[in-house]
């Protein structure tokens, strides 16, 4: 998980990506990238009030979470995402929150297209 602010910060001139429900930022930190003790995923997610309460912005936090648990393989090591998620999300499955940011990733180049 991106944690601290100087993470976040890392990832404001990072390239974008976005779908319908989402928004990515990312970067693949090279130096974590041949650390095989660092972790090989670290996402950060902003809901903003825009998107609901907070029962729905946490839930949707926790549904991103487990996506991105699940997506963690397949992405390069030492990869940070930062996922924006936009008011249309509160309404999405957990399947079109999966297909949106897999849509994104592979907009970005992350992922191959025949995941």
């Amino acid at each position: 998980m991106l944690r601290t602010a100087a993470d976040f910060s890392a990832l404001a001139d990072a390239p974008r990506s976005s779908s319908a429900l989402l928004g990515i930022r990312h970067r693949v930190d090279a130096s974590r990238a041949t650390d095989p003790a660092a972790p090989t995923l670290r996402i950060g997610i902003a809901a903003s009030r825009k998107v609901g309460g907070a029962v729905v912005r946490n839930r949707i936090r926790r549904r991103l979470k487990v996506i991105a648990r699940d997506l963690a393989p397949t992405l390069p090591a030492g990869t940070d995402i930062l996922i924006g998620v936009r008011p249309e999300a509160a309404a999405a499955s957990s399947d079109e929150l999966r297909a949106s940011l897999l849509a994104c990733l592979r907009r970005a180049k992350l992922v191959e297209a025949a995941k």
